[in-house]
């Protein structure tokens, strides 16, 4: 069956950081149109990045997303990848808590699957340095902090019982994004650079063949 991906995230997915080739859902874009033998485009790719964008604002913008983009003669799979922005401390405060992150990442869930959707969820990348990274004044990531919202990602999906039934039924996939970036694969301590990009759409790519 023909497919409908969205994809929908934040700078990351915008692609801000690749100056080649413009990100790593427009490979993953080049990728699945150009597998098509003929002139006909038998699978659509539309990417819906917002740089700076939380959970929150995803979760404002989902139900117009999909009612733009949703294709009804076709499978629709929606490729998630939110969160490095909720874990961003400001003032001593991470601008969404960990508990409104997790509620809005099953709200989306949710309108996603509501939608007769499948989900790929990814998993949260890491920022270059096992230091706090300081990003503007008063601002900055750190590695801990984003692996704990990643924790929390995984543990939505493998203990809430009704996603759980979802997951097992293929209609959600997680793929786990920590381990995929080195050091040498930022452009300025948050943003993959062009090789980290490349890094980011083969792994997606490799684990979806599987």
């Amino acid at each position: 069956m023909n497919t409908n991906y969205i994809i929908i995230g934040d700078s990351i997915t915008y692609g801000i950081g690749d100056f080649e080739s413009g990100g790593w859902a427009t490979m993953f874009k080049n990728y699945i149109v150009n597998k098509d033998d003929s002139k006909v485009c038998n699978n659509y790719v539309h990417i819906i990045g917002f740089p700076r964008a939380t959970s929150s604002d995803i979760l404002d913008k989902i139900d117009s997303i999909l009612q733009t983009f949703l294709h009804k003669e076709f499978s629709n799979t929606v490729i998630l990848s939110i969160g490095i922005n909720d874990t961003q401390v400001f003032n001593g405060k991470t601008k969404n808590s960990i508990q409104c992150y997790k509620a809005n990442i099953q709200k989306i869930i949710r309108f996603v699957t509501d939608s007769g959707c499948n989900l790929i969820i990814l998993g949260l990348t890491r920022i270059e340095s096992d230091e706090k990274f300081l990003w503007k004044p008063n601002k900055y990531y750190d590695n801990d902090i984003i692996s704990e919202y990643d924790r929390d990602l995984k543990l939505i999906l493998n203990y809430d019982a009704e996603l759980e039934k979802l997951c097992k039924s293929k209609k959600i996939k997680y793929i786990p994004m920590k381990d995929v970036l080195e050091k040498a694969d930022f452009i300025d301590g948050l943003h993959p650079n062009h090789n980290g990009h490349k890094k980011i759409a083969e792994y997606i790519i490799e684990f979806l063949k599987g």
